[in-house]
Formats: structure tokens, sequence, C-alpha cells
């Protein structure tokens, strides 16, 4: 299944993932704080993993001309709702990165790749293929910032249940649990099972949305 499929059905419902805190994007905005202060305010930026915008909309409130782009149609249509409600400007595109060169002429001062997304390269070269694409949109001199999770520790500890907190919104109330499950060889896809468990006036129903992987490790991006 590829990410744009994974991810159509769950955009509607990623939003359970995430505090209302960090879906402000404030957190994303200070993790990244010295690679803003490093390009300067008038700096043009792609967020070419933007999923439900979270980052994109708090790049473009904060003044930044800002682009966004995601392989996922449900995920582009749920940021396109972001920035409207957010009443800014964001030009969106759906693509996948090695296609980025073709809808971004113009380039970019920044780009990033962030929320665990470069976990969905298949291999090697698909990866190298992927970081192409984001290369090719940056400036001479411009910054890539790519973050992941670490896939050696994770299959070091090999956790299965990964529950969050409770959220509630507009009445209806949501546990994510995240179910983990690892293949014997750390090259093979590894899945995970995002439960959202709602609770509405007692009666409970689950969702489920299987997301794959491919884990690598840091060398091999650097490489």
């Amino acid at each position: 299944m590829s990410a744009k499929s994974q991810y159509d059905e769950f955009a509607v419902d990623y939003h359970w993932l995430y505090s209302d805190h960090v879906l402000s994007g404030k957190p994303a905005l200070e993790q990244n704080n010295d690679v803003l202060r490093d390009i300067g305010p008038n700096a043009r930026i792609l967020d070419c993993s933007c999923g439900v915008g979270t980052l994109t909309v708090a790049l473009a409130k904060f003044g930044y001309e800002v682009s966004g782009s995601d392989g996922s149609p449900g995920m582009i249509e749920q940021t396109s709702l972001a920035v409207k409600n957010a009443g800014v400007d964001v030009p969106l595109k759906c693509c996948t990165w090695e296609d980025l060169p073709a809808h971004f002429t113009d380039p970019f001062d920044l780009v990033f790749c962030l929320g665990n997304a470069i976990g969905h390269t298949r291999n090697g070269e698909e990866m190298f293929r992927s970081v192409q694409g984001m290369r090719a949109v940056l400036r001479s001199g411009g910054k890539l910032v790519i973050d992941s999770r670490n896939w050696e520790q994770i299959r070091k500890e090999k956790t299965r249940f990964t529950p969050c907190q409770w959220r509630e919104r507009a009445g209806q109330r949501c546990l994510p649990i995240y179910v983990w499950n690892f293949p014997e060889r750390f090259e093979d896809a590894h899945t995970i099972e995002v439960l959202l468990v709602f609770d509405s006036d007692g009666r409970v129903s689950v969702r489920s949305y299987p997301i794959v992987y491919y884990p690598f490790r840091v060398e091999e991006l650097i490489e």
C-alpha cells in the first residue's frame, strides 16, 4: 500500500493523534527556531510533508512565504481547509518528493520534511530520488531539514503498545493507541496500526488505520 493511499482515509481523523497545542504548530516552530532564525524573515519555505497543515499554517501565520506539498490528496484537502480557516495564502500541491521540481520552479531557502515522513521511502534508491527531488527545489546554500524516528532504538525496545492521552473535541472523546508490529528483519516493512477509540455518550467505537514504514539507519540517510 502506498503512502498516498494509506493516508487518504486517515486524513480526516489524523488530528486526533495530537493535542491542540501540537496542532497549533507552536512546538514545531520552537523546535526549528534556530533554522528559522538563520534564514531570516523573508525566506521562502516549502513544507514537503505538510500532512494536515500544522507547520504550514503556523509558518504562514508567522509571516513566512510558505508552500505546502504532500503525496496524499486527502492530506492536501485537510491542509486546504486549515489554510482557509486560518485566512492565510499558501500554494498547495499534491505530488511525490521526486516530482517536486515539476511543481515548484522558484527555489526555496528552506525545505522541511518532518513527522517521520521519510520512513515511507521503500528502499535506499527511492530515498535517494526523494531527497534529490527536495534538493532540486532548494536554492544554492539553502537548507533541508528532515526528522525521523530512531528506528534502531525502536527495534531495541520493541514496545508493542503506545497509548496517547484522551482528546476531546466538539463533544467527542478519542484515545489514540499505536500498536507496533515488529518483523524479524530490520529491513522489512513495519506496520504501525493506529487505533482510535471513540467514546460518544458511553458508546465505544474503534477505527483502525494501518500505516507502513520502512526502517533505515541514520547513516543510510546521510549517505
